[in-house]
């Protein structure tokens, strides 16, 4: 049995873009490291999405109740609609996989894998340590200011199962969410981190927002994180390659395609107007590869 994983957490309505991202990781990936979708929801076709998904080497679990033991109780006072049980599912990972995954790879299902995953998945983590990247605030402040913070993105982490931090930040959360400061589990995280974070390049963690200032070829894991999403459509600033590997998911089975949920045709055109205008602004400035992006890519006191 493998040690190594790589896990997304879904419920129903992202389980599509989590799908495309998890089937990229599973072609990105070593054999020796699973790639598992837990559901956080019931799904009606769930035997047949599983069977459909075997076959490219993702396994596909029911976690509903396993899920609703370990959050059940914050779902029903402090989540109450707003927050996602599979949002918060990373702090409880180790109480739902099976044991023999020691080295667990977190990704968001709003991430694309666009390059190998071999020199993350051979770092291997400490027990009570565990890697991530800086947040896209913490970049776009160090981009103005040149100030360098260590607030990480909780969309792409690894950890080691033993002396992970996630119950200490639920427990946190439950206690005083206000410590949190609206950001949930990473804000919960980020509190409590203390000296068990291990800073890693962004290269595998690496915001939207600055796509138009370095080089493709750089990332290996992209999080397109706030809207708009690419398998809404091609905005600025990434190309219609990115929103294209979702349209040809949607081709490729008619499972893939029910799970797809579009956006109205007023928020479209609304994201339209605004990248428009944003690549107008981007072309005139002639803006290239900014030297300080990446500078969070390559060098600096990275693990990997």
């Amino acid at each position: 049995m493998n040690n190594q994983c790589v896990v997304y957490v879904t419920d129903v309505e992202y389980s599509f873009p989590t799908i495309l991202s998890a089937l990229q990781a599973r072609k990105f990936a070593s054999p020796a490291t699973d790639v598992c979708v837990l559901m956080s929801e019931h799904l009606d076709n769930f035997e047949e999405l599983k069977a459909l998904l075997a076959t490219s080497g993702v396994d596909l679990i029911d976690a509903t109740e396993a899920l609703q033991d370990s959050l059940g109780k914050l779902d029903g006072s402090h989540f109450q609609g707003r927050i996602s049980v599979s949002t918060m599912a990373k702090l409880v990972l180790c109480e739902i996989l099976p044991v023999n995954y020691t080295q667990i790879i977190y990704l968001d299902g709003d991430t694309q894998i666009v390059s190998d995953l071999g020199r993350l998945e051979n770092a291997t983590v400490p027990e009570g340590r565990f890697f991530a990247a800086r947040d896209y605030t913490a970049i776009h402040d160090f981009l103005d200011t040149g100030k360098s913070s260590y607030y990480f993105n909780a969309g792409v982490l690894k950890f080691h199962r033993n002396g992970w931090i996630g119950q200490e930040a639920l427990e946190l959360f439950a206690k005083n969410p206000e410590a949190c400061e609206g950001k949930h589990d990473q804000g919960a995280l980020n509190y409590v981190c203390g000296s068990a974070l291990i800073l890693v390049s962004n290269r595998w963690n690496f915001p939207k927002q600055f796509l138009h200032l370095v080089n493709m070829s750089s990332l290996s894991i992209v999080h397109y994180m706030a809207h708009p999403k690419p398998w809404h459509g091609t905005f600025f600033p990434w190309t219609d390659r990115e929103s294209q590997v979702y349209v040809d998911l949607r081709k490729a089975h008619p499972i893939y395609n029910a799970l797809y949920r579009g956006i109205s045709f007023d928020r479209k055109v609304l994201y339209k107007y605004r990248s428009i205008r944003a690549r107008i602004e981007h072309a005139i400035e002639k803006g290239g590869p900014h030297p300080r992006v990446q500078s969070l890519l390559v060098g600096g006191d990275y693990a990997v």
